[in-house]
């Protein structure tokens, strides 16, 4: 809950900072961090630090930090230097769930490299028993033919009616 007042929901949030941030190089009002864009345009001119957009490291922060001009009264510094903390906190938890994902992400990379290597393993695997088998069955057709002919051949002949009536006569 704010220090100032009453809780407001994000939607109600962004409504009244997110049309401020339009004006805002590089911001549009549908960012999620639209509002506090607008809170801070309010404070200070936009500074947008191009170091910072590809890649966010510590020692960038600290040196893009180091290099913003502090001239004020003592009371601008120590609200400066809460906000300042603030994002910070912001940005270090933002960065170690970051280094976590990254982690994770390796991880799953892993994985995936060793189960699509057994599922080739796999498919080798059946496609072998698949030949194997296709040989077994034109084999065992062969050998079926073979036995067939086999009992044919050794079968008592049945005579013709005609080959009866001339033993017979």
């Amino acid at each position: 809950m704010p220090l100032w007042g009453r809780k407001k929901s994000q939607a109600e949030s962004g409504r009244q900072h997110g049309a401020e941030a339009r004006s805002i190089p590089g911001w549009l009002a549908a960012d999620p961090f639209s509002g506090v864009a607008g809170l801070l345009n309010r404070w200070a001119a936009p500074v947008l630090w191009e170091a910072l957009d590809e890649k966010v490291t510590p020692l960038l922060v600290e040196d893009a930090v180091e290099s913003v001009k502090l001239r004020g009264a003592k009371l601008e510094l120590k609200a400066a230097g809460q906000v300042g903390w603030l994002f910070l906190s912001v940005l270090r938890t933002v960065y170690r769930k970051t280094l976590t994902q990254d982690a994770e992400i390796r991880k799953l990379r892993d994985e995936v490299a060793a189960l699509q290597e057994r599922l080739l393993l796999m498919k080798e695997t059946i496609e072998s028993a698949v030949t194997r088998g296709d040989q077994m069955e034109a084999r065992c057709t062969a050998l079926a033919v073979q036995v067939a002919k086999q009992k044919s051949r050794n079968k008592p002949k049945i005579p013709s009616a005609v080959q009866v009536r001339a033993l017979v006569c």
